[in-house]
């Protein structure tokens, strides 16, 4: 039996052998085939959006602005506890109920979601309208895109105005009330018993209270609506024909020719001489 020599017991590869294939080497070319493949497939798709780009940005815009409805858009820190609304007037109200036995407690806040239904329902005009006019492309639908789409940006920037203007009001929900409560002040004193919070002693209590502002969620949403309607509206005046957008208002300036040498002003004739 033939020994291995020492330069052939450290080969790994007997001679003889054949390498295996290196499955690396041809994940290449397999892996650019497939991506040709996917771009092949999906060329139609993007061929027939031509035209609809602006409209498909305000649709999707739409969707991720319909979300964010769900969203808490106003954050107040009070007193007693902080409490989140959303457009709906959905409230979360985290307390300890200080003033749940008072006599006089803090008026409770009714936000008015009146201005988020609207933004619902037009995103819903939005979508449903952008899905058909990729199948139909009609004006008519083209304008309706257009219209709804700035709907949901002017209904969105309502609903941030109306719960800010509710900030106030928020934070006297979770305040304690009339300090002169005898119900409010026993919620105080047991909740500094229960080691939940401190009782307020004026001089030497140090409180820090912040007042109430919109959330991220908020701007986000107003960011994302305005950008889809300036889409929309973007894409609606490319598609019209050339001259058929005109401005609301026109200023004509009239200009009169001047003369080349304008004649000298003549000169008055000197007074008779008085004999």
């Amino acid at each position: 039996m033939v020994q291995p020599t020492p330069w052939q017991a450290g080969d790994n590869n007997p001679q003889g052998q054949a390498e295996p294939p290196n499955p690396t080497s041809r994940g290449a070319p397999r892996r650019q085939i497939d991506v040709a493949k996917v771009i092949a497939t999906l060329r139609p798709h993007l061929a027939s959006l031509q035209g609809s780009w602006g409209y498909v940005f305000a649709a999707v815009g739409s969707i991720i602005t319909f979300i964010t409805l769900f969203q808490p858009w106003i954050n107040a820190v009070a007193r007693d506890g902080r409490i989140k609304a959303n457009p709906f007037g959905r409230l979360q109200i985290s307390s300890s109920l200080v003033t749940l036995w008072s006599g006089s407690p803090p008026p409770q806040v009714k936000i008015n979601g009146t201005w988020a239904v609207l933004a619902t329902i037009a995103i819903t005009i939005t979508i449903f309208a952008t899905v058909v006019n990729l199948r139909a492309r009609t004006e008519a639908l083209r304008h309706l895109v257009a219209g709804t789409s700035v709907a949901t940006a002017l209904f969105v920037v309502f609903a941030m105005v109306h719960l800010n203007n509710k900030g106030p009001a928020l934070r006297d929900m979770l305040g304690y009330g009339n300090p002169r409560d005898l119900g409010g002040q026993i919620g105080l004193l047991m909740r500094w018993a229960s080691g939940n919070g401190q009782y307020p002693v004026p001089g030497l209590t140090k409180v820090s209270i912040t007042t109430a502002s919109l959330t991220a969620w908020a701007w986000f949403a107003a960011v994302m609506a305005v950008a889809s309607a300036v889409a929309a509206v973007a894409q609606w005046i490319r598609n019209q024909p050339a001259g058929s957008v005109h401005l609301p208002m026109r200023i004509s300036v009239v200009t009169s020719p001047r003369a080349a040498n304008p004649a000298p002003a003549p000169t008055p004739d000197p007074p008779p001489a008085t004999p």
